[in-house]
C-alpha cells in the first residue's frame, strides 16, 4: 500500500488542560492519509467547546457515556475505517509532525504490527525499545506507540475486565499468536504523559491474573521467570518498607 489510511482515535473526559496539544500535533502531520477520531465521555468542563473549535479537522467525534477507557478505545475500534489504527491520548502528543509519514514509510507487511518508542515525561526516559516473549511480559509496549492493521484490530477488542491495564493482556495476547509480525522501528512515536490514570494506579484484577495470562500465552518457562521477576521485586520492596 502506496498510501495507507491511519486512523488515530483519542479517548478523553474532562481533558481541557491537555486536549488541545493533542489535537494540534494530530491535525498538523505531514501525511494526508490520516482519520482522526475523538471520543469523548460526556465530560463535564470546557473539553467539547476545544472539540468543535478543530471539529474541520477531525474526521468523527463523539460524545456519549462509556464503562471506561477501554470502553470507548473498543468503539473507536469499531469506527476506525483506517489500514492501521493508533491510539494518542488526550494528554499525549505525537513526537514530530513528521512521525506519521515515517512510520507509513516503514510499513511493508499488511498484517504487520509496528511498534517503537515513546518519552517519559516524569520519568524522563524513553520506553520501551525492542521487546520479546521475555520482556513483553515485564513491560507492555505503549499504546501510545503502536499500531495495528485492521486484520487484528477489526477482531479483537480489549478485555473490559483489566480497567487500567487491558493494553499489557491485549499485546501479550497478540504476541503469542504473531510474534513473527511484530516489527520494532527505533523512532520516537509519542511524548507520553506517565502521570495519568494507569501510571499512577493498580489494575488489581491485572494483578491477579497476569501470571496466569503469562503462561497461558507465552509458555512455562516465560511464566516461571515473570513469576520469579514478581516475587523478587516484591520482597526488594518489603525490604525498603522494613527500613
Amino acid at each position: 500500500m502506496q498510501y495507507p489510511k491511519i486512523s488515530i482515535i483519542t479517548v478523553v473526559r474532562n481533558g481541557e488542560k491537555d486536549l488541545e496539544n493533542a489535537i494540534k500535533s494530530v491535525v498538523s502531520q505531514s501525511y494526508g492519509h490520516i482519520e482522526y477520531i475523538i471520543l469523548d465521555g460526556l465530560s463535564t468542563d470546557g473539553t467539547l467547546d476545544i472539540i468543535r473549535k478543530y471539529e474541520h479537522e477531525i474526521s468523527l467525534w463523539k460524545s456519549e457515556a462509556d464503562r471506561g477507557i477501554f470502553d470507548a478505545m473498543n468503539k473507536g475500534l469499531d469506527l476506525a475505517t483506517g489500514d492501521w489504527v493508533f491510539f494518542l491520548g488526550c494528554d499525549d502528543v505525537l513526537a514530530s509532525p513528521t512521525i506519521i509519514e515515517e512510520v507509513v514509510a516503514e510499513i511493508t507487511e499488511t498484517d504487520g504490527i509496528y511498534y517503537g518508542n515513546t518519552y517519559l515525561k516524569k520519568s524522563n526516559q524513553i520506553y520501551t525499545g525492542k521487546v520479546s516473549k521475555w520482556n513483553i511480559a515485564l513491560r507492555n509496549i505503549s499504546h501510545q506507540a503502536i499500531f495495528y492493521p485492521r486484520s487484528v484490530y477489526k477482531q479483537k477488542k480489549y478485555n473490559l475486565d483489566y480497567k487500567l491495564t487491558a493494553d499489557h493482556v491485549y499485546n501479550v495476547e497478540l504476541y503469542s499468536r504473531f510474534a513473527a509480525h511484530f516489527f520494532y522501528m527505533p523512532k520516537l512515536i509519542s511524548i507520553y504523559n506517565d502521570l495519568g490514570m494507569s501510571s499512577v494506579n493498580i489494575d488489581h484484577q491485572h494483578k491477579k491474573d497476569i501470571v496466569g495470562i503469562v503462561y497461558d500465552n507465552l509458555g512455562s518457562a516465560v511464566g516461571s521467570y515473570y513469576w520469579f521477576r514478581v516475587k523478587l521485586s516484591n520482597f526488594k520492596n518489603s525490604l525498603k518498607g522494613g527500613k
